[in-house]
């Protein structure tokens, strides 16, 4: 537990967490029996014992506190059927399909024509008028009055399918409201209300989006646009099967890779060219990545890979080793400590898991590999040396997805019921694509007004996506390229993780020996 202290105590938190939510027992009695084993442990002196059942506890008491429903919650006035609701926007609205999702802070209610302070979420869901093309939503920190009924967020259709309701209430929102005609059910009072930083990131959104949108096809850009900010909103419906069906949407997820092009670009030019000291260096990259955190949105996969590579940054500048599984684990205690509920999100669960089979399984695979990297490296002829560089390329990047895929792919068919049978060679195709694709629409901005080097740039970055849109649609227009299944089901997703955990013991053991 010395050397990596944070996998047992991240493993007890999330397990206090599981229990307070899952099993049927009162969250109070599981923190009774919790509150007894810590001061057994503490008389039997069963020191590490007595910390994890410590974490357990601290897990299911705060996912008591976060799911606890406030009294002012306006899901408790439905019934009131309130006349409107007055309110904060509280993000950047979404807009797919012709329609626009908010979400909006309440603040107070119309209520049998008094006005009464409420609090809370509502998820708003708003037609875009088809007779004003120019009508946008309300903007960030704007204050709004909405004439609209007020619900509850409706259920899954069947027992065991996907829950919107418990999709929203894991983001603590209780409540949902229909419009269908904007201009006179929408009403913006004075004032603003609105984070200032986060209103530059937004404004940043945009310029990203602008940028990338007047200077590429619509395709490119919006294949460009949902790598860069990882929002899958401005795909379209054909391409979006298709990322689908190959197994490679993961790649339109602001995740680790995106931090780290962050910090090694951003980390040349502060300590290479303007020769910034180490440390300052570091924090300025902190920032940098939490900014680009809040443009991207806090979606679990980013929220991840911006706590690590802050963490990463932290040990940089005490010059101390950084762990990643040490890593990885302490970045899931800081989502769980501030979102205890995320532990049940389907994007928590799949960034979690390949980041793990990235630092655990991949290594393995690597090592049984070598013999063929050695025999590609040692070539002696030019072509014969580049030929050997391409196919250690194409390998490395089959063995990155086919560790991925081992961690990953019960998670997608438990919830999404279908499994890629051509997501190895996909990736493995595309993999190449990926840097010039992010880096020409992330710098597109500041590119764009450099002669020569602009166009240069978004040359570029339009070959390489015509080139992976082109592998996508390729591998996903083959007839099986993915198969339907049902959800596997708790047990046998039990089963499949210690068979995989036992075989990558055995696998590092035979490594071992071979060594």
């Amino acid at each position: 537990m010395l050397k990596r202290p944070f996998v047992p105590i991240a493993s007890a938190f999330a397990a206090g967490i599981f229990l307070a939510a899952v099993v049927g027992l009162s969250v109070w009695i599981i923190l009774a029996v919790l509150a007894l084993g810590f001061f057994a442990a503490i008389f039997w002196r069963a020191q590490v014992l007595a910390i994890l059942i410590a974490a357990a506890f601290i897990g299911a008491l705060r996912y008591q506190s976060y799911s606890m429903l406030p009294a002012d919650d306006v899901s408790r006035f439905i019934p009131m059927r309130p006349a409107a609701v007055i309110g904060r926007v509280a993000n950047d609205a979404e807009i797919r399909s012709g329609r626009a999702s908010v979400v909006l802070e309440v603040k107070a209610l119309r209520i049998y024509g008094q006005v009464k302070p409420a609090g809370g979420l509502i998820l708003i869901s708003c037609e875009m008028p088809e007779d004003d093309p120019n009508w946008c939503p309300p903007d960030y920190g704007s204050i709004i009055e909405l004439r609209a009924r007020v619900r509850e967020p409706s259920e899954g259709a069947n027992p065991g399918t996907f829950s919107y309701r418990d999709y929203l209430a894991r983001q603590r929102i209780y409540a949902t409201a229909r419009v269908y005609n904007p201009a006179r059910q929408i009403a913006v009072l004075p004032g603003r209300k609105a984070n200032p930083i986060v209103e530059l990131a937004i404004a940043t959104r945009h310029l990203l989006e602008k940028s990338i949108a007047s200077r590429m096809p619509s395709d490119e850009a919006a294949v460009v646009t949902s790598m860069v900010l990882g929002s899958y909103v401005k795909l379209p419906d054909r391409l979006m099967v298709n990322f689908q069906r190959t197994g490679t949407l993961h790649l339109l997820a602001a995740s680790g890779f995106n931090c780290a092009v962050l910090i090694a670009v951003f980390g040349f030019i502060l300590m290479k060219i303007f020769k910034v000291p180490r440390k300052f260096a570091a924090i300025a990259l902190a920032v940098l990545v939490v900014f680009y955190m809040l443009i991207v949105g806090a979606k679990p996969s980013i929220v991840r890979a911006a706590v690590m590579a802050g963490l990463v940054l932290l040990a940089w500048v005490l010059e101390r080793p950084a762990d990643p599984l040490n890593l990885l684990f302490a970045a899931a205690i800081a989502i769980l400590l501030f979102k205890p509920t995320d532990l049940f999100d389907v994007g928590f669960q799949l960034s979690f898991s390949a980041a793990l089979a990235l630092i655990v399984i991949l290594p393995l695979i690597v090592g049984f590999a070598a013999r063929l990297r050695n025999k590609s490296a040692s070539a002696g002829s030019f072509m014969e040396r580049a030929a050997g560089k391409i196919v250690l390329g194409v390998c490395d990047a089959a063995a990155v997805t086919t560790a991925a895929a081992l961690a990953t792919v019960p998670i997608s068919a438990q919830y999404f019921n279908y499994v890629s049978l051509v997501s190895i060679p996909a990736n493995a195709v595309v993999a190449a694509a990926v840097l010039p694709i992010f880096c020409a629409g992330l710098f597109m901005p500041l590119l764009s007004y450099i002669p020569i080097v602009g166009d240069a740039a978004v040359f570029i970055g339009v070959v390489s996506t015509k080139a992976a849109v082109g592998a996508i649609n390729w591998f996903g227009g083959l007839r099986f390229s993915s198969v339907n299944v049902p959800s596997p089901g708790a047990l046998i997703l039990i089963g499949y993780y210690v068979l995989l955990a036992v075989l990558v013991k055995y696998g590092y053991e035979r490594l071992s020996q071979k060594q």
